[in-house]
């Protein structure tokens, strides 16, 4: 069930404020900043997107029977240069090349965590960052450079991303998250693409460099390409991440009945 609803402005980038389920936040909306931010006792979900697509994830999301959250959605035009960590070449000859403004995009968001839980007067009680594709690639990243976040929830992440797994392996996070759900078509490898055919051996490496790290990590495929049912993807991928980030959250959740092939 969709709950209240605002947007916002923040760091110059229009962010849609959501509260899914029975569980709102007290001064939401146009409230003035709360001198006293008050618990909440729901997870908060940053998830980047490209176009509009909140509202049909969290559609899905009622269909899975989601437990409650506040989706805070950060329209970014510039998808594929705010979104990649470092430059990378066009995935097609005649394609522009990726910026790796990423760490651009992660001060923005930073601002964005601050000023929305200030403006709605609350702490919730985790932090998810979520994406798809490209976002999916953003939300693996950015625990490894900033401490904000609890879970990450990828979906279809572009874990072919040069170097990336690389990084991964050898990273450390900033402090440890409770939780991570990555999925990936089964078809999204076929492709005429050398950079993207890597997209399945890059997403085991990334799960696998995940649990050897101590992260509790949840691995789905998906049928289809990598356009196959976005919404669903990553409506399954939040409802498992908001699911298990808590204290006492099982620590195999089947909530989105997942699929491991």
């Amino acid at each position: 069930m969709q709950g209240m609803k605002t947007t916002l402005n923040i760091a110059g980038e229009r962010v849609t404020v959501t509260a899914f389920g029975d569980e709102t936040c007290a001064g939401f909306g146009d409230a003035s900043v709360a001198p006293n931010a008050v618990e909440s006792r729901v997870s908060f979900v940053y998830m980047h997107e490209i176009q509009d697509e909140s509202d049909a994830v969290l559609k899905r999301c009622a269909e899975l029977g989601c437990p409650p959250f506040v989706l805070v959605a950060i329209h970014v035009p510039q998808w594929n240069d705010m979104l990649t960590p470092w430059e990378c070449p066009g995935v097609f000859a005649d394609d522009a090349p990726f910026a790796g403004h990423a760490k651009r995009q992660l001060e923005a968001l930073s601002e964005i965590v601050q000023k929305t839980e200030a403006r709605l007067g609350v702490r919730p009680a985790h932090r998810c960052i979520a994406g798809y594709s490209l976002a999916g690639l953003f939300a693996t990243w950015a625990p490894f450079q900033t401490d904000l976040f609890d879970a990450v929830a990828s979906a279809s992440g572009s874990m072919w991303y040069p170097n990336f797994a690389e990084y991964v392996e050898a990273g450390e996070f900033e402090r440890p998250l409770r939780c991570a759900y990555f999925s990936l078509g089964s078809k999204e490898a076929r492709t005429p693409s050398r950079l993207l055919r890597g997209v399945a051996d890059g997403t085991q490496r990334v799960v696998d460099a995940f649990e050897t790290k101590g992260i509790q990590t949840a691995f789905e495929s998906n049928p289809g390409n990598h356009f196959k049912e976005p919404d669903v993807r990553m409506a399954k991928a939040i409802c498992w991440a908001v699911s298990n980030c808590g204290e006492d959250s099982p620590s195999n959740s089947k909530a989105c009945e997942l699929r491991r092939e």
